[in-house]
């Protein structure tokens, strides 16, 4: 289905650029409201977002992507770290993801303040990929894919009847546009807009638990052992500080904290104060970063809540929109893959049938997958370390407790 851009006086096909009328006498120039048509909508170009339309493009449909961001992976949200077994399986069905830079992780240490903890197991293997470097892989590839990519727009509002989206409204660099599509996805983020509309317009709706983080990347350090993920457990409320190795003298450092765990959580430092004071206080952590420099900063909230029901009549939800993470550690990005590939394929399968019950079967299928079933496990882990947490004990216990949930 092709575009259609409808103005105050005129309609223009998508190849034409339109600023508006210009009255010389009183020079005032007034914005033409476009009007674009699509099969489907997706809010949100990230790596989820990208994913679903490579997949739904493929398939066939007319899929328009759009994103408030001006670069495509920028500011970078995510981390870095990806299990190495379930990488390599979605490279069946992605296999552009080849072309990601990563590096191999081969053992995790875990440190603690009454012991140090090391496990060589398969499932603690990973990959430190070069997440900026995919996110542009991937939109890349949905694009050639047949897709089109808007950057530089915001979604402000939708238009509901019921449950059912009828219009999208957004603001552009080209003035405001609505959007008229078959089907929405909704893939931007833990606060998703779309999300929002759809459970009640607050901006925490879907949201039952969540932490913050702070992430930098680094160079010129003095690292104990190039392959190995390290975590710092026992000094973050809630969470840990970290190294993460990935190559050619560089490393993602940071924290991830749940501040609402501790005693007075409105009072709590800033993730990025934890890290500081850890970086120094620490002394393993302290001896590896010395003479660190950062490269980057990045951060932002984590949502650790269970998954959320994604189909609501002709929208869906996906990756972190959807709450599809592995909880106990915060990574959305491989259940985020998992579910864009299935629900690409049945919104496919939904607008060559003409109806959209079809829809219903993404998180039937995207439950029965592995990578779901782990993701549920997780967020077991994550409710027993919460449990912990709030148990009146000595904190070097507390620490000896929650390294063993994560293991």
């Amino acid at each position: 289905m092709g575009d259609t851009y409808v103005g105050s006086k005129i309609v223009y096909d998508h190849n034409s650029v339109l600023l508006g009328d210009m009255n010389l006498n009183n020079k005032s120039v007034n914005r033409y409201h476009m009007s674009i048509k699509c099969d489907v909508l997706v809010v949100g170009a990230g790596p989820v977002g990208t994913t679903f339309s490579y997949v739904a493009a493929k398939s066939g449909c007319n899929v328009l992507m759009v994103d408030r961001k001006n670069e495509v992976a920028s500011p970078l949200r995510g981390g870095e770290a990806v299990s190495k077994f379930l990488f390599e399986e979605l490279c069946q069905d992605l296999p552009f993801l080849e072309k990601v830079y990563t590096w191999p992780i081969e053992d995790t240490m875990i440190y603690n303040p009454v012991a140090k903890i090391v496990t060589k197991e398969q499932k603690w293997k990973s990959f430190m990929m070069n997440r900026k470097e995919a996110e542009k892989i991937i939109a890349q590839a949905a694009v050639n894919a047949g897709s089109e990519l808007r950057l530089g727009t915001t979604v402000t509002d939708v238009v509901m009847k019921g449950k059912n989206i009828e219009k999208v409204k957004a603001h552009s660099i080209q003035g405001d546009v609505e959007f008229k599509p078959e089907i929405v996805v909704g893939a931007d983020g833990a606060t998703s807009l779309v999300r929002r509309k759809l459970l009640g317009d607050k901006l925490f709706d879907g949201i039952k638990d969540w932490g913050c983080a702070i992430e930098i990347e680094v160079t010129n350090l003095d690292l104990d052992r190039e392959n190995s993920m390290q975590l710092f457990m026992g000094d973050i409320t809630g969470g840990y500080g970290y190294i993460f190795p990935k190559g050619n003298d560089r490393a993602d450092v940071g924290v991830g904290a749940r501040p609402f765990y501790g005693k007075n959580p409105f009072a709590a430092r800033s993730p990025l104060e934890d890290f500081y004071l850890l970086a120094e206080s620490n002394p393993d952590m302290k001896r590896q970063l010395k003479r660190a420099s950062p490269l980057e900063i990045k951060g932002g909230i984590i949502d650790l809540s269970a998954p959320l029901y994604p189909v609501y009549e002709n929208t869906i939800l996906v990756g972190d929109a959807a709450n599809q993470n592995f909880a106990y550690v915060g990574e959305g990005i491989i259940p985020g893959w998992q579910a864009a590939i299935i629900a690409g394929q049945k919104v496919a399968e939904a607008l060559q049938s003409g109806s959209n019950d079809v829809l219903k079967q993404y998180p039937e299928e995207y439950e029965a997958s592995f990578i779901a079933q782990e993701a549920r496990r997780t967020v077991k882990i994550k409710d027993n370390i919460s449990s912990v947490l709030t148990m009146d004990l000595p904190n070097d216990l507390k620490s000896m407790l929650t390294a063993m949930l994560e293991l």
